[in-house]
């Protein structure tokens, strides 16, 4: 990535925030000690920026070169060893980022090693067009709050197959076990359709089933994080 590929992505950086609502223009002209004409012709691309005005800029917006960055990007100019070449890496991120199609450096908690054989026998079953999104993603969950996997233990770290939303079986007569966003949270169990709710079935059946309203103009596929297709139980 070069110089003028940093200032795109920071344009598109700066362009998202001012559109959540987090920043304004005005605001960030003024707490970067820019003339407001100067940040606004960068942000309509009829400028660049000097590296020190670059350096204002992302020090004033309190991110790095590295927020910047598509992780795909990192991952294919960084070389494996050959023992490592039978394996990918998966970004294990909290419960609360999981629902992203990607994810910045600084949301990335961890990484852990997966066998691409057993990631490739992995069927995808989308209920909505997910292709740009990072399919593979890893949460780690407090089994003592409900609905969790109710091991005995402390923590699991589950393995989210995020193209497969679709309700359909990934295994005959099995029903399938999913993550899904409500409220800020990401919550797992089994998952089904009544009237307008998604209604969510732990795993222990002494816990109680939660009912997601399915508001209105959106589709069940939004809420589905995705397929939780391997456990890992940290004692």
């Amino acid at each position: 990535m070069n110089l003028q590929d940093l200032q795109d992505q920071l344009r598109a950086h700066i362009r998202a925030r001012i559109g959540r609502g987090e920043l304004s223009g005005v605001s960030l002209a003024r707490a970067a000690d820019f003339p407001q004409g100067h940040l606004s012709n960068f942000l309509n691309a009829r400028r660049g920026l000097s590296l020190e005005s670059m350096d204002r800029l992302l020090e004033t917006l309190d991110i790095g070169v590295l927020d910047l960055v598509d992780t795909r990007d990192i991952q294919q100019r960084f070389v494996l060893p050959k023992a490592a070449q039978g394996v990918e890496k998966i970004a294990l991120v909290s419960a609360e980022n999981a629902a992203l199609a990607h994810f910045a450096p600084h949301q990335i908690l961890e990484t852990r090693s997966f066998n691409k054989s057993f990631l490739r026998r992995l069927k995808p079953r989308s209920a909505d067009d997910r292709r740009d999104w990072l399919r593979f993603v890893m949460i780690k969950l407090d089994l003592k709050g409900p609905p969790q996997f109710s091991f005995g233990t402390s923590t699991a770290v589950l393995l989210i197959d995020r193209h497969y939303s679709s309700l359909q079986p990934y295994r005959r007569l099995r029903p399938n076990v999913y993550a899904v966003t409500t409220a800020g949270r990401c919550v797992t169990g089994y998952l089904s359709i009544f009237d307008d709710y998604l209604v969510l079935r732990p795993r222990d059946p002494q816990q109680e089933v939660e009912m997601l309203r399915i508001e209105h103009g959106r589709s069940y596929s939004q809420y589905v994080v995705g397929r939780v297709c391997h456990v890992a139980v940290e004692v």
